[in-house]
């Protein structure tokens, strides 16, 4: 019987391509302990960003990200979830975009694939 060959994914690959931006990124816990934390991003995709903090958060645990990018006059204000953290490495995917910021964030990796 064959079967459709399928890409074979590692663990490396990644459903989108990141692309390196340096910029402040400040993150947030809402709620009773509330506490906020600025450090650098890495890099973004469309569909997160990783970024350098002294101290920070559980995976799992749902942030609030504000960083700027190149495209935009004001920083841009998204919510996130902590996904992984190796060190002082931080991984944040994105979620609940509305369209708009779901728009600015391609918007912004298309320029930067452009700049790289």
């Amino acid at each position: 019987m064959d079967h459709p060959q399928q890409p074979e994914r590692t663990i490396n690959s990644r459903r989108f391509p990141r692309y390196e931006l340096e910029t402040e990124l400040r993150v947030g816990i809402l709620g009773p302990e509330h506490r906020e934390m600025r450090g650098r991003s890495l890099n973004i995709n469309e569909g997160g960003m990783g970024g350098i903090f002294v101290a920070g958060w559980d995976v799992g645990t749902s942030v609030a990200l504000q960083f700027s990018v190149p495209i935009a006059t004001t920083p841009i204000k998204v919510k996130g979830v902590v996904r992984n953290q190796t060190g002082y490495r931080y991984g944040f995917e994105f979620t609940e975009l509305t369209p708009e910021e779901r728009e600015t964030i391609t918007r912004t990796c298309k320029t930067l694939d452009l700049l790289q």
